[in-house]
């Protein structure tokens, strides 16, 4: 490797990424990329990237940066999954590139050994396979790219004020902006800068730390703000937050021991790992252990260095954001997620990947190190089609965590989705059974046993969905359609027009409330001209880029005898599934078309 070019190594290791991430490429959408990409209103014209800029709470955060980048896909290749796959690969692996060269800067041994570790390492795949958290890899290039320009502003083993390029530091800061504005988490980047000073000079001062000034009055506004919106915006508040500090502390070194595990053996890999009790032993046994290790690193820098425990320190430092100390959202659900530690994990494998090429002998040092890299890419290449749709995510969580709560819920509502009644009806049960509470699988639950014209059941789980959450507008809209079932239409159109007024109209219920309007076979419940105007309303406010909106619309028209309007409709959202990925769907909207090309509309027997 050392004949080799630094350019032409750079293109080996993302080379390396594009074979490791393959399978990705061919994945379509989960979870989260609903709300960042299908039900995201800002992706639409100019007006979406005001929004996005100058409304906090437009996105599920204040990430403008990775939502503008999301609006430029959006521009570019619609709702094909391929094209996001594509760049967020590519991101990691300009990280992995970004990252060798910091680490030649800061001459580490195994500089690239390190990078390759990180491009194949599947604790990442999560972070890459997953369409939203691009802000993880989006973010981290700004991070890396901020370091490596305060290098180019301050030599950490010369004390040289003179040679400053004071252009540097600008452009550092800049850098640092970019990655707050990608995800906030990398507002740790000052007290990595520190650690760093201070494990590359012999001796520090006070000094030494001055030009950090600006990044923490940068860093620590917009990490508040996060966490600020995480609370109010997103919601994380309520007894499943209520942790006392001392049990904050203590699920910290668990945290941490956690991680660092996984990095070492990453087996079983979960996209959700199950939340562990407070009064467990481990927590305190994992405190301290990393306080211990903590304390006998610093006591061996005579010996060994001060790398070994800048680099502990680093991990512990970039961990912070979500250690326990701040509320997540998902701590309802778990503690730990492998997307959490994407930057952080750049610490520890520098650490450990510069031990075994201290060691080795150079002739050997590319088929010994080579090994690893090869049984990382597997296990890689083996991780990426669990994140190939919301079915295959969802049932390999429940495979390795079966009293996963949101697991159970979210496969149902996707069976659900897919007609499935009758295998939804029973994940949506297991989630009730595992948290009694919980208004929006009750909801669901109500529409499932609706769809099996289960009425009467039907309504006591909606009535219950609202009694434990009034605001919830899905629950309403369920009430509407319910009531429209039950042939109350000036109760139903009542709640549904409630809906509309809404400042963010709940789009599944409008949807779901127009198709059956439009499709039911029932002739009293049928109400072509109402479908049409919801539907209307529902393509509006998506921009005519959603196919069920459209699906629904084209039905609402051949329902009225519209034939060649729906013919148009039906075509445009066959385009657009198509971009999704989404079989089923396409399939569906394949038959209903050649049913409006004879002249027929479609009714919907279910």
């Amino acid at each position: 490797m050392r004949t080799l070019s630094v350019s032409t190594k750079a293109l080996l290791l993302i080379g390396l990424t594009l074979v490791a991430y393959l399978p990705a490429l061919h994945n379509g959408f989960i979870w989260d990329d609903e709300a960042w990409l299908m039900k995201n209103p800002t992706l639409y014209g100019w007006s979406g990237l005001h929004e996005l800029w100058f409304n906090p709470v437009a996105l599920q955060q204040y990430y403008p940066i990775t939502g503008t980048v999301f609006w430029a896909e959006y521009q570019l290749w619609r709702f094909d999954s391929f094209g996001y796959h594509l760049i967020n690969v590519l991101l990691h692996g300009l990280n992995a590139v970004l990252f060798a060269l910091l680490l030649r800067n800061l001459r580490l041994p195994g500089a690239w050994f390190a990078a390759a570790i990180f491009a194949v390492h599947p604790v990442m795949v999560e972070s890459v396979a997953w369409i939203t958290e691009i802000k993880n890899t989006l973010s981290t290039l700004f991070y890396l790219a901020s370091i490596l320009a305060f290098l180019r502003f301050e030599n950490l083993e010369e004390r040289d004020r003179r040679r400053r390029d004071w252009k540097w530091l600008g452009v550092s800061l800049l850098l640092f902006l970019c990655a707050l504005l990608s995800k906030s988490v990398t507002c740790t980047l000052p007290v990595v800068l520190a650690i760093l000073i201070w494990w590359k000079r012999a001796r520090v001062r006070t000094a030494d730390f001055l030009p950090l000034v600006p990044y923490f009055f940068l860093g620590v506004p917009l990490g508040l703000l996060t966490a600020w919106l995480e609370k109010h915006h997103v919601g994380a508040a309520g007894p499943e937050w209520a942790i006392s500090w001392m049990q904050r502390v203590m699920l910290a070194g668990r945290v941490v021991c956690f991680y660092s595990y996984q990095l070492l053996w990453p087996a079983n890999l979960s996209f959700i790992y199950p939340r562990w009790g407070l009064g467990s032993a481990w927590l305190f046994l994992s405190a301290g252990a990393v306080v211990g290790a903590l304390i006998v690193l610093w006591g061996w820098r005579g010996r060994i260095g001060k790398g070994p425990f800048a680099a502990a320190a680093a991990f512990i430092v970039t961990l912070g954001p979500i250690l326990g100390f701040m509320d997540s959202y998902a701590f309802q659900f778990s503690y730990v997620a492998d997307h959490w530690q994407y930057l952080a994990s750049l610490c520890l494998i520098s650490l450990a990947a510069a031990i075994p090429s201290c060691f080795l002998p150079s002739r050997r040092r590319v088929l010994i190190l080579g090994l690893p890299i090869v049984f990382l890419a597997f296990l890689t290449w083996r991780q990426c089609p669990i994140y190939q749709s919301v079915e295959t995510l969802w049932r390999d969580t429940l495979a390795k965590n079966p009293e996963c709560w949101l697991a159970h819920h979210n496969l149902g509502f996707f069976l659900l989705s897919q007609n499935r009644s009758p295998e939804a009806e029973t994940h949506l049960r297991a989630a009730l059974r595992l948290r009694p509470d919980y208004y929006e699988a009750e909801n669901n639950l109500g529409h499932c046993l609706m769809m099996q014209n289960r009425l009467q059941e039907a309504g006591q789980h909606i009535d219950r969905s609202i009694a434990l959450n009034p605001d919830c507008a899905a629950s309403r809209w369920s009430k509407a359609l319910l009531c429209e079932r039950q042939g109350k239409k000036e109760e139903a159109y009542a709640i549904a027009q409630a809906g509309l007024d809404q400042p963010a109209v709940y789009l599944d219920g409008l949807n779901r409330f127009a198709w059956l309007l439009a499709t039911a076979e029932n002739s009293d419940i049928r109400d072509a001209t109402s479908a049409e105007r919801l539907a209307r309303r529902g393509c509006e406010l998506t921009h005519y880029a959603n196919p069920y909106f459209l699906d629904t619309l084209a039905a609402s028209y051949a329902a009225q005898g519209r034939y060649l309007e729906a013919r148009q409709l039906a075509t445009r959202a066959l385009v657009i599934a198509s971009g999704l990925e989404n079989d089923e769907l396409e399939n569906e909207i394949a038959s209903r078309l050649k049913l409006y090309q004879s002249s027929e509309p479609y009714a919907d027997r279910g």
